[in-house]
């Protein structure tokens, strides 16, 4: 019997030389996609935001109701609810997102026929800077600005 001393494998220092460099990776892939993950969600919020608002607007027109919505908790959420109060939705923004409470008005009301009762500029508060958008007249659209 002879001993075969062909040997095959990984060196230890191979292997730290490995994970040294897969640290390095993800230590510079990780905040770049974080911040982008957190920009996304961002950027769903203010599109789930303008869908409330016509939602809720529909649903003043449909059931000729007076509804509103409303930020609460800071600006880190918002409500949608008819005159009684009763809730319809409840939203909470991403983490780091705010409704800026020195916007012109923290309420936004919709009357029976779907008209806004006062127009004016909400302003978002998101890690990429201030968003507002702006309602205008009656059942106009909105206009965002970033």
């Amino acid at each position: 019997m002879g001993e075969d001393t062909n040997e095959s494998g990984f060196t230890f220092v191979e292997m730290i030389l490995v994970l040294a460099v897969l640290a390095i990776m993800t230590a510079i892939i990780f905040p770049v996609s974080a911040k982008w993950i957190r920009t996304a969600s961002e950027e769903e919020a203010v599109q789930a935001l303008i869908a409330s608002i016509y939602s809720l607007q529909a649903h003043s027109m449909a059931n000729y109701i007076v509804t509103k919505l409303e930020f609460k908790h800071s600006g880190t959420e918002y409500t949608t609810s008819d005159l009684e109060g009763n809730i319809i939705t409840k939203t909470v923004f991403p983490e780091g997102m705010r409704y800026v409470g020195s916007s012109q008005f923290n309420v936004i009301e919709f009357r029976a026929d779907g008209d806004i009762v006062k127009t004016g500029t909400i302003t978002l508060s998101t890690s990429t800077g201030l968003i507002e958008i702006r309602l205008q007249f009656q059942r106009g659209r909105m206009i965002i600005y970033e």
